[in-house]
């Protein structure tokens, strides 16, 4: 036992520290302020931050919910569910201010409401899901566990498709791709990681320590859970053999801006600058094959989106210098794929843009564009405006402004190319979405089924912010669900290789604000994934599952009796 001078030394301690100890009380840290808290922890979890103790924020968001939220319970759970998304996506998004400073004399006077607007609107799914949580959820239990991390994945989800979808940051991508973790994707996809992860943090809010060890089992057994994922992935990592295959490609990373000024002389130099990395001498990563002929020409070439300032009709009019240049650019049966827009008809016959991935190769001495992808997941206020009528009245309008913003093509698919392995074209913001191919190699056809994925995109928008980080660590988790390897090739950073289990292949990573090029042998497809096959059975079931726990729990709950 302490001793009574011990004691008394303690409590005049404590009498001093008691003053700063109020801010811990009810009265500074009430409901909405220790959501917010619980916001910013599970948002620092992400990389480039990494603070993986942050995702017991989901654990202090259902504490939260499960405390007296007082005479208007469902206002103030919306309330608590809001602010907490709103604190986790202000600091996941607020590189979208640097999307409206690329060009600050137009577009300089939306950043601040567009720092605050974006997260505000995507934060509206986490009230919703707070609301529903207390009208139907059980206040203690493993129920509300259940409850708690069923529902709000359920409502990320609905979050990453309404209104075109912002899957961006779901709460399964907070470990790192290529991770033993993230390899759980490959079974559950990230919306199924997202609830593992969830119901094993948030466990620690229905801990009953007046029961003795038996109050902590939902703690043991999510411990347990989480180290069965480790073990998994830990092991598909060492037994996976990644090889190379026999296609080699090239990523041409040029190091140009967005704020770079589009004038003749500047455009010249562009052209230039892609031109020398093309045709400039090999230069292999140190991973290949053993053997390999480190003086071969690449057989694929792959410019980012946007790569150059113009539209295909200015670039290979038979009257412009360019398509001079692209006449003589390939060798023979090699093939370059880039960004670009362009003009194009749509169904009723009216004259739209598109947002395009190019095919081009050298034939025959003839270059010829061969095959073309059009965007189909668009970005909101970047390539189109939503609710245009209302919001083009307040003077708002898409950063990219090209005609009246871009057309969105078909739905995305694997694409095959004489010459080349299928492969599963995405541009940019749809490197987010899971299972955007729905072609019919899912259910175990392999006929169709792509041999790696090009991912191009315009990372410049994001600056020298988390952005670049967080945007390639979500488009990593479509390599590690499909089993496919990823090509990835951005104008600014980050360019990359991705094998099929989400890993950057060594010395292939051109990073943010570096200018230059590498040569790859592409890695070789992996045994398809349990998610590439039933994925559509995996939303399927956890929508149904979340429909079901709603009138389960309200039919359930005791009815008081009255007097």
């Amino acid at each position: 036992m302490l001793s009574e001078d011990i004691r008394t030394r303690i409590a005049a301690f404590g009498a001093k520290l008691s003053p700063y100890m109020r801010f811990l009380g009810p009265q500074y840290l009430g409901p909405k302020r220790l959501a917010a808290l619980a916001g910013a922890l599970a948002a620092l979890a992400h990389p480039p931050f990494g603070f993986l103790p942050g995702l017991f924020g989901y654990g202090l968001l259902l504490y939260v919910l499960n405390s007296d939220l007082g005479p208007k319970p469902l206002k103030r759970a919306f309330a608590v569910g809001f602010w907490a998304g709103f604190v986790y996506f202000l600091i996941s998004c607020f590189w979208v201010a640097e999307a409206f400073l690329v060009d600050a004399e137009t577009f300089g006077w939306m950043a601040p409401f567009a720092v605050m607007i974006l997260p505000a609107m995507i934060a509206f799914f986490w009230g919703l899901f707070g609301a529903v949580y207390a009208r139907f959820a059980p206040k203690s239990g493993v129920k509300s566990l259940l409850c708690f991390a069923v529902w709000f994945c359920g409502f990320e989800m609905i979050r990453g498709w309404i209104f075109t979808g912002f899957p961006w940051n779901p709460a399964g991508a907070s470990w790192e791709a290529g991770s033993a973790m993230s390899q759980m994707a490959a079974v559950v996809g990230v919306y199924g990681l997202s609830l593992i992860t969830v119901m094993a943090f948030a466990s620690i809010a229905i801990i009953k320590p007046a029961l003795g060890l038996k109050g902590y089992r939902p703690v043991m057994v999510a411990a347990g859970a989480l180290g069965v994922c480790f073990a998994f992935g830990q092991y598909r990592l060492i037994s996976t053999q990644i090889t190379p295959s026999e296609t080699s490609v090239r990523l041409v990373q040029t190091n140009i801006g967005q704020e770079a000024k589009w004038t003749e002389s500047e455009f010249s130099r562009i052209v230039r600058d892609y031109v020398a990395m093309t045709r400039a001498a090999p230069k292999y990563a140190k991973w290949s094959a053993q053997g390999a002929d480190y003086g071969r020409r690449p057989d694929i070439v792959i410019w980012p989106e946007g790569a150059l300032p113009a539209s295909a009709e200015e670039l290979f009019s038979a009257s412009s210098w360019t398509s001079e240049v692209f006449a003589r650019l390939l060798e023979a049966d090699q093939t370059l794929m880039m960004g670009v827009y362009r003009s194009d008809l749509d169904k009723s016959g009216n004259m739209v843009w598109r947002n395009t991935m190019l095919v081009i190769q050298q034939k025959a001495h003839e270059t010829r564009i061969v095959a073309a992808y059009d965007k189909f997941k668009l970005v909101p206020f970047g390539e189109f405006l939503p609710f245009e009528n209302l919001l083009a009245r307040i003077g708002l309008k898409n950063l990219v402004n090209i005609g009246d913003g871009f057309t969105p093509g078909d739905r995305t698919k694997a694409m095959s190319v004489d010459g080349l392995p299928a492969f599963l074209p995405l541009i940019c913001y749809e490197g987010l979405f899971p299972a955007l191919d729905q072609s019919n190699y899912s259910f175990g056809k392999k006929d169709n089924r792509p041999e790696w994925i090009v991912n191009i995109s315009n990372d410049a928008w994001f600056g020298p912010t988390s952005g670049p980080v967080q945007h390639l660590n979500l488009s990593a988790y479509r390599a590690i669900e499909q089993g496919l390897p990823m090509v990835r090739s951005t104008p600014t950073g980050i360019s990359v290789v991705i094998d099929p289990l989400g890993r950057v292949i060594p010395s292939t990573k051109l990073g943010t604000g570096h200018s230059g090029y590498i040569d790859v042998m592409i890695p070789k497809v992996v045994k398809l994934t349990a998610h590439g096959k039933f994925h559509v059975i995996y939303v399927t079931f956890i929508s149904i599952f979340c429909l079901i726990l709603l009138p389960y729990n309200t039919l359930l709950r005791p009815v008081k009796k009255t007097s």
